[in-house]
């Protein structure tokens, strides 16, 4: 199934133009930095101040940052496609990309969890306050788990295979 997938990936006209295109791949490279460092540098500062630096901040507007951070992972989940549909069969065989996804998994996993039984509490952790201890272990699994899918990525490249 998932080789289906990916070989219909590479027949498409995103992989074609992948391919035929010799500046859409360096120029998705800086796109997908830029989505990173917007999704990361959000994310982590939310989950720094969760887990109690910058005390004097109040953590519920810390959650405007948000839309950064969609819109950074939208900007991710379209270059990181791209490069796929590239050459999907070489990606696949990498480990180091598998991993990523399941990261990138777990992370949604763990962003839900925290929008499901942290967000609603958020507003009242007023500046100088501590979060609960579920809210601190939920942005410590978010900061690890994003720092692995950064690190995973970066493997990606030198993977070895020859081919990426």
């Amino acid at each position: 199934m998932i080789v289906d997938l990916l070989r219909w990936l590479e027949a498409s006209w995103y992989g074609q133009i992948m391919r035929d295109v010799p500046w859409l791949f360096p120029t998705f490279e800086g796109l997908h930095f830029v989505g990173m460092a917007l999704l990361f540098g959000s994310i982590a500062l939310i989950d720094l101040r969760v887990l109690g630096f910058v005390k004097g901040l109040p953590i519920g507007p810390l959650h405007r940052l948000l839309p950064l951070a969609f819109g950074g992972f939208a900007l991710n989940v379209i270059t990181g496609i791209g490069f796929v549909a590239s050459d999907p069969m070489s990606y696949w065989a990498v480990p180091a990309f598998r991993f990523k996804m399941l990261l990138i998994v777990l992370a949604g996993l763990n962003a839900i969890w925290f929008w499901i039984s942290v967000l609603p509490k958020v507003d009242a952790w007023g500046a100088g306050q501590d979060a609960s201890p579920l809210a601190k272990r939920i942005s410590m699994a978010s900061l690890l788990l994003w720092v692995g899918v950064i690190t995973a990525g970066r493997f990606i490249a030198f993977a070895g295979t020859g081919t990426l």
